[in-house]
């Protein structure tokens, strides 16, 4: 043991000590860039500047058009019916905020009030400490309302969501661009491009995959409509529009 300490002393570390030393400080230093991106805002505009900057990541939120929109309810009992649609980002976007709508609190019935015995101090009002908040969101991404937009034959689809760390929570935005692959006996959303925040979380493939199932497994739909999106044979993009096809 002693030999070894006098040949470290004076030959100074290993090779191999060395290379440890630097592969640790390339994983610490990734992690901290990761964190520094996924921790800065996305600037969220209109249409790209004239000269974008390398260090910005840019969000271009699809369309919400009052207008352009009118008939997706329609399009979506055609669709669960068994026909195949054709849908806009509009309709898409109107879609998602119905979705995306909290459900209406359910009044709940006035508990008695219990009465203080002589000597005693009166209870809190319990209806008060539960009444007026609403349970606590779980999970590490909380995703707010989805919304689309049709790009280059691509799908966009960005939220702002909550990250939330046992209590501790910070706003951000994810955008991811791809498209609709079959798996198993559905299509799932795939991930070309993945932003959190402004780390592109698409360099690592596994980040990207569990960031889209997470988000995904989120989504409430109707059963009727989760049992028709079994039943496509195709998604894909056409002039614009998402087709969904069904055999």
């Amino acid at each position: 043991m002693a030999d070894k300490k006098i040949e470290k002393a004076l030959y100074g570390p290993s090779i191999t000590e060395v290379a440890l030393g630097a592969v640790l400080g390339l994983i610490c230093g990734v992690l901290a860039a990761c964190v520094y991106l996924a921790f800065k805002p996305v600037q969220q505009v209109k249409e790209m500047p004239k000269e974008p900057s390398r260090s910005v990541v840019y969000y271009i939120p699809g369309s919400e058009s009052t207008a352009k929109s009118r008939g997706w309810q329609a399009k979506e009992k055609l669709f669960i019916s068994g026909k195949g649609i054709s849908v806009v980002e509009d309709e898409l976007n109107a879609w998602a905020t119905s979705v995306g709508a909290p459900p209406a609190p359910k009044a709940q019935p006035a508990k008695p009030k219990d009465k203080a015995k002589p000597g005693e101090k009166p209870k809190a009002d319990e209806a008060k400490d539960e009444g007026g908040k609403p349970p606590a969101p779980e999970g590490f991404v909380i995703p707010g309302t989805l919304n689309f937009r049709i790009v280059d034959g691509k799908v966009q689809i960005g939220t702002k969501c909550t990250l939330n760390w046992y209590g501790l929570t910070y706003d951000t935005t994810v955008v991811a661009t791809g498209d609709f692959r079959q798996s198993g006996d559905t299509f799932v959303f795939k991930a070309d491009k993945l932003y959190l925040g402004s780390c592109p979380a698409h360099l690592v493939p596994a980040v990207s995959g569990l960031l889209v199932s997470t988000i995904s497994s989120k989504i409430k739909i109707s059963d009727e409509l989760r049992i028709a999106l079994t039943k496509l044979s195709a998604v894909t993009v056409e002039n614009g529009a998402l087709q969904l096809t069904v055999p």
